[in-house]
Formats: structure tokens, sequence, C-alpha cells
């Protein structure tokens, strides 16, 4: 089966590129190819963006002329998927290529879309977090949801815990969802730096925790912050490393009022900022940590936590019942609203850590995870499978 999918996410959300590439990479490992993945680019689609993606696929991507940022372009799309409730620009490009099922996410294609569509839905958080969303947003967000409730072929989730809400706030999805806890890769270069070689170049302690989130406002870093002000006095040596996007476009003063908060409690030596680093960096920046923290008010399915179960990397997580969901083993819960809360979890674990046994763990969480990945890639074979004859029973 041939599967359209187009590039979505960027620098202000990563995730997207991220939950691709996992994708992808997971499908081309296995054996026979049941799925062709095609990709369909617009022409100003970013170069890093492709090349991310591109060594997944059996052909070269697919420039979409009719997908370009001209205005001509723009309007004659919003004509066919918004007035006429079918966009011909993409039906015809997909249908040039022998497409058998569209993926979809950010891209709205019409109520009466002549292809098969797997729509992925990644959360939904401005349901359960409004206020950190625009008025705007929220209404947008509701109308896209709305929207493929009613005309994608077949609903895809991340959890069971999404698909409950899923469900519960668009009904008219109950009779098509589907739930797939997506994988992450595990890359050769995972291995290519070492602990020590990352230590020096960031200049890390040989002790820290691991929190690889971006400063976005749900991520709930401030309570984090409050959390090491009250260890300051008995842990002075307890450091935490962050790394993630600096900037927050749905709250664009969040990300400075994080970093003005460690100034305001002298805590530089033991909040580290690093920024964005490099992808091959996250990994090993795990493995030389104490432990993987994610203190997040909301999460769809947390890729750094699977990064670090693909490890056997120590988690601490908030309480958020995703995180209870999708860490069953080595992790410790704390909640998230209460900064003494996190502050218990850290020192208990900052004294109890013992680094004798992380070698054998992370082999065997490692093969373990190979496993994982082909239930992963199988599991999206036998999706596409249900939304291709679903989609015949409905004609």
């Amino acid at each position: 089966m041939k599967v359209a999918f187009s590039v979505f996410g960027g620098t202000g959300w990563t995730g997207g590129i991220n939950y691709l590439r996992n994708l992808l990479s997971a499908v081309s490992e296995l054996p026979g190819n049941p799925i062709e993945p095609v990709l369909f680019i617009a022409p100003e689609t970013s170069h890093e963006s492709v090349a991310m993606l591109t060594p997944y696929l059996a052909q070269p991507p697919v420039v979409v002329k009719g997908w370009s940022a001209s205005r001509w372009s723009r309007l004659q799309r919003l004509t066919g998927s918004a007035l006429l409730q079918r966009d011909f620009v993409s039906e015809a490009a997909f249908r040039r290529e022998g497409i058998h099922v569209v993926f979809q996410h950010a891209a709205w294609y019409g109520m009466l879309f002549g292809l098969p569509t797997l729509a992925w839905i990644a959360d939904f958080q401005h349901k359960h977090l409004p206020h950190m969303f625009s008025k705007a947003n929220n209404i947008k967000r509701d109308l896209g949801y709305w929207a493929l409730s009613y005309s994608a072929t077949q609903v895809m989730l991340s959890s069971r815990d999404a698909l409950r809400d899923c469900e519960h706030f668009f009904p008219r999805t109950r009779d098509k969802t589907a739930v797939l806890p997506f994988c992450v890769q595990l890359p050769s270069h995972a291995q290519a730096m070492t602990a020590d070689e990352l230590r020096s170049q960031y200049q890390l302690p040989d002790r820290y925790f691991y929190l690889p989130n971006q400063l976005w406002k749900h991520k709930n870093h401030l309570a984090v912050i409050e959390a090491l002000r009250i260890l300051k006095q008995r842990y002075p040596n307890l450091v935490i490393v962050a790394t993630g996007n600096p900037s927050d476009a749905r709250n664009p003063a969040h990300p400075e009022a994080v970093l003005a908060k460690v100034q305001q409690y002298e805590l530089s030596s033991s909040f580290r900022f690093l920024g964005l680093v490099p992808y091959a960096h996250i990994m090993p920046l795990m493995r030389g940590a104490v432990a993987v923290v994610n203190p997040s008010l909301f999460e769809g399915w947390s890729t750094t936590v699977e990064e670090a179960k693909a490890m056997g990397v120590p988690l601490l997580l908030s309480n958020i019942s995703v995180h209870l969901e999708q860490a069953t083993t080595d992790a410790s819960f704390f909640n998230p609203s209460q900064p003494e809360s996190i502050a218990e979890c850290l020192g208990s674990f900052w004294d109890q850590y013992d680094p004798s046994h992380r070698t054998a763990t992370e082999q065997l969480a490692t093969e373990a995870y190979r496993l994982k990945r082909v239930e992963f890639a199988q599991n999206f074979v036998d999706i596409v499978s249900k939304t291709s004859q679903r989609a015949t029973q409905l004609s």
C-alpha cells in the first residue's frame, strides 16, 4: 500500500517532525515493505525537514506546486477544501502517485475528499488547559477536531487517555478510532558520543537530572525551579540540566519568566538551561543522567519518556494519567502542582541513586525496545489496512 505523508511541525514544534521520523523509520525496517510511504512537500518546505525523512522513503519526495505559499495557490486550495469541501489540488497529486491512504494531521482536505484518510490527533490539551491557549486558538482546534471527526476515514490516537478524550469530546469518532502508542528511533549515533564527552563539552557535573522539554508553559519548569529552591540548602550539589526550544509561541513571555526565576533564586548552578542541542546529543545526555525528569501538566504521549524507556534510564514524572499509562516500570511519580512533592521525589532519588546496574539495565531495555518498535510498525500497517477496508465499505 502506498501511503501519503506531508511534513508538519518544525522549529516551533519539533514533535511533528520527530513523530514522522519515528514512524517512517520503524515502518522502513519491516520485512517485505508492506507500506510504501510517499512524502509530499510544498516548494518552500525546509531542506532540513525533508533531509530528516528521506532516508526512509523508497522514492524522492514529491513537490506539489499547488501547495506553494503564493496567494493564488492558497486561494485555489481554500476554494477546494473550504467551499467545495474537496481539495482537488492535493487529491490529484496523490492520485498521480497511486496513493491508497492519506496520513492526515494539520492539513484539511474537505468533507468530500476522494481518498481514504487516516487522521492522527496528538492530544486534546486545549480541552484540559484552555487558559494556556488564546480564544481564537481554542476555537480553531475545536473546529479542526470536529471536522476530522466527520471527515476522516479513521482517527488514530497515541494513548488510551487521548482515546477517552476523543470519544468524549467528539462522539462521532467512536466507531473509527485506533490507539497506537509511538516508539522512538534508536539511531546508531545515539552511542557516538559518550556521556563523559558531553559532560566535558557542556561543562556538566558527574551527577545531574535531565529535563529535555521545550520552555513551554505547560511543561511546568517553574514548579521544578520552586522545588530546587526548597532543596537548595540540603542538596547544594543537586543539578538539573534542561534542554529544548527557548521560545513559547502561545505564551511568549514565559521562557524569560522561567530564566528570571532562576536568577531570582540564585539557582544558576543548580538549573542549567542549554537551549536547543543537536538531536544526537539528547540520548547520550539521558544515558549520563541520574534520571530523566518530566514535570509536564499535559502530554499526548511523551517523546522524552519513550527515549528514556528505550535505554532503561530511570524516570521521575508528573502523575498525569498519560504518564501513568506510558511509564509502567522504573518510574517515580510526583504531583506537578506541588513543588514540595517534586522536591521530595528529586531528593529521595538523589540519595538512593546507584549507577552500578545501569549498563545491564540499558542493554536489556534496548533489546526489548527493538522488538517493541517492530510491533509499533506492524500495528501501523494493520491500522492503514483497516482504514482502506473501511473506506471500501463506506463507498
